[in-house]
């Protein structure tokens, strides 16, 4: 669209050209005619002028010497129209000749800065393409005019020279297809406007001794080159035509194909019409053309099938690759979902085998601190409430440890019977009122009468547990944390509602996986395993319940849990690692 944009300045240049081609038919004048087609000409030249010093492509110097090449045809129109009786050759065919070579230095010099000239086969289609139409120049254009009659200088201007400019022309501008530029609306005004110059030669019959064309239909191809050049210079693009080609090497298509089998066809075709038609043509100059375009596309065809040898060696190179890739792969994942089991049978084993001197521990402390024993003094009896509170908390972790290895290797079993969850969920929240108040934080209930449902009623008191004791700890003094009970048509519904340091956007799932520790709870240095909500989803799932997090607004957290009024048949399986 941006294009389009700053095209504006050549589509009024070709509306306007357009409103003038009209005068130059209508009109009968022969001075009309020979001023509105310099005019067309010198638009051409003014906007490759200007489309320099606007654009400024680099490099500048093909179009300066395209700008040059304008320049010649112009004196060369010029001298044509003042002397229209000149014979050939004159000096407005030197002027002619001299601008064909720059023209297709021009294109030259583009394909090398944008480095298409490494693009070896795209050069050789542009050879066979040349070849082809050479074919048709001598069978057609170069051959009758050098038998025809006249002087000998005509003859090698018009029949010679000419033709060979053409094919010079031609073969620049099929190399320019070798670079990235092809895909611009800059190339393709410049490519139409050589097809009008090279259609106006054919149209013409340069092996006539006339030039004077000016004011006919047969000079409507050579005036419309130049406008189309004019647009070329005057689009955006045009400064694209020498970028470097970054681009992969086009792959064989129909076209291709296409195109070669239509130069191997050439010479047999060209020849057949020839003789029906019952032109005389150098049968030597034809099998050399001939047998030049052959070897072309045989070379060709063999850079062809050696480039797709390649790509099917690279194919099968990358194939192999991957399958050994993916070999390692499948070996690594065997070893990870290994050492998961190891890990785990590991955690579980080193859990169950703390639990028991755990227990003697706790068992041995609170056999110390109990009254009808020996008397203590209140330093000792300090220290040992300290190792008895270390203790619990140990066995808690050791706990939580064992239930995580058993959802881990899908080994949760619930023991499901009649329960009360708002009796439940006041026994919880009883329990940890203790807590709560040493935290100085709140804690309140907010319940419904009764709620029975079936469930296992340790694993969801340590369900509640978790969640609430989570919110007391993540709640800083003088906070809140609340639990709501409310029934639903399928079963109950728990809230649990604190007034914390919050969750973060995206933390929503990840505060549910096995050893998460949100930044949150790092940076504020809150004790904890990352275990709590993953045992707590567990249980939830068991249950066939669901279980979400969620941001309060006002800061702070809300856990919501969804019970069922009975559990749903189990689906826990193992973990499978990725």
């Amino acid at each position: 669209m941006v294009a389009l944009r700053d095209f504006r300045l050549g589509a009024a240049v070709f509306a306007a050209e357009l409103a003038v081609s009209g005068a130059y038919f209508l009109s009968s004048s022969t001075v009309l005619h020979y001023a509105l087609y310099e005019v067309f000409a010198g638009v051409a030249l003014a906007a490759v002028i200007w489309a320099v010093r606007r654009y400024r492509p680099r490099p500048a110097l093909p179009w300066l010497v395209f700008a040059g090449g304008i320049a010649l045809f112009i004196a060369g129109d010029v001298l044509t129209d003042v002397y229209p009786h000149w014979a050939s050759p004159s000096p407005a065919d030197g002027f002619y000749l001299a601008a064909y070579p720059l023209f297709a230095a021009m294109a030259v010099m583009l394909v090398v800065s944008s480095g298409g000239y490494r693009r070896l086969g795209a050069i050789a289609d542009g050879l066979i393409v040349t070849f082809a139409f050479a074919v048709f120049q001598w069978i057609f254009v170069m051959s009758p005019a050098l038998h025809e009659h006249g002087s000998v200088g005509g003859r090698i201007v018009l029949g010679g020279l000419y033709p060979l400019m053409d094919i010079l022309l031609l073969g620049a501008y099929a190399g320019f297809f070798a670079s990235p530029a092809w895909r611009t609306p800059a190339f393709g005004l410049l490519v139409l406007g050589t097809a009008m110059q090279l259609l106006g030669d054919e149209a013409t019959g340069l092996a006539k001794p006339s030039h004077n064309v000016t004011g006919s239909w047969a000079a409507v191809p050579w005036a419309l080159s130049y406008v189309f050049w004019g647009l070329a210079a005057l689009h955006p693009s045009m400064r694209d035509l020498s970028r470097p080609n970054r681009s992969p090497s086009r792959g064989v298509s129909r076209w291709r194909m296409a195109s070669l089998a239509g130069a191997l066809v050439t010479v047999p075709v060209a020849r057949l019409i020839a003789d029906i038609r019952g032109d005389t043509v150098g049968v030597y100059v034809v099998a050399v053309l001939g047998i030049a375009v052959a070897l072309l596309v045989v070379a060709r065809l063999s850079g062809i099938l050696r480039a797709l040898e390649r790509t099917r060696a690279r194919e099968e190179a990358a194939r192999l690759t991957v399958e050994e890739a993916r070999s390692r792969l499948v070996e690594q994942n065997a070893r990870l979902v290994e050492a998961d089991r190891l890990k785990d049978e590991f955690v579980a084993l080193v859990s169950h085998d703390l639990r028991t001197p755990l227990t003697s521990i706790i068992g041995y402390v609170e056999l110390a601190l109990d009254e009808a024993g020996p008397p203590l003094d209140a330093e000792r009896r300090g220290f040992l409430k300290i190792v008895a509170r270390s203790s619990d908390r140990l066995l808690r972790l050791v706990d939580d440890l064992l239930l995580a290895a058993r959802v881990q290797s899908g080994q949760l079993v619930l023991t499901v019977e009649e329960v009360d969850l708002a009796a439940l969920c006041e026994q919880a929240v009883l329990e940890l009122h203790a807590r709560a108040e040493q935290k100085g934080v709140s804690l309140a209930l907010r319940r419904a009468s009764s709620i029975p449902i079936r469930a296992d009623r340790r694993r969801l008191l340590q369900l509640l547990d978790n969640l609430i004791s989570n919110g007391i700890k993540f709640t800083p003094r003088g906070g809140s944390v609340e639990v709501r009970l409310a029934t639903t048509g399928e079963g109950a519904v728990v809230e649990v509602l604190d007034t914390g340091i919050g969750i973060e956007t995206g933390e929503e799932e990840r505060v549910f996986e096995r050893f998460y520790r949100s930044p949150g709870a790092v940076s504020s240095q809150v004790q904890g395993t990352g275990l709590g909500l993953f045992i707590a989803r567990a249980v939830v799932e068991a249950h066939g319940g669901r279980i979400s997090a969620s941001r309060r607004a006002g800061g702070g957290t809300v856990f919501r849990l969804q019970l069922p009024s009975a559990v749903a048949p189990a689906t826990s399986e193992p973990e499978l690692v990725a």
